[in-house]
């Protein structure tokens, strides 16, 4: 492969690596997306995701507490 092929595979690659985070940027900068409702948002999902995922592991405690003489 000669070197103006590899430099030019080396910037798609760079740029294709690069893509995601410039469409953030670029979402962020006109507006197009409010991130901070999208913050708010993740954020009660993940709360709400560890109320369902650690309530059965709270009520066996509590059941096994209660159990113990």
């Amino acid at each position: 492969m000669s070197n103006t092929q590899q430099v030019a595979q080396d910037t798609g690659v760079a740029f294709a690596k690069a893509a995601p985070a410039l469409g953030v940027a670029a979402t962020g900068a006109t507006g197009a997306i409010d991130w901070s409702a999208v913050a708010y948002m993740l954020t009660a999902l993940y709360m709400v995701l560890q109320i369902l995922l650690l309530a059965p592991k709270y009520r066996d405690m509590l059941r096994n507490w209660k159990a113990k003489p």
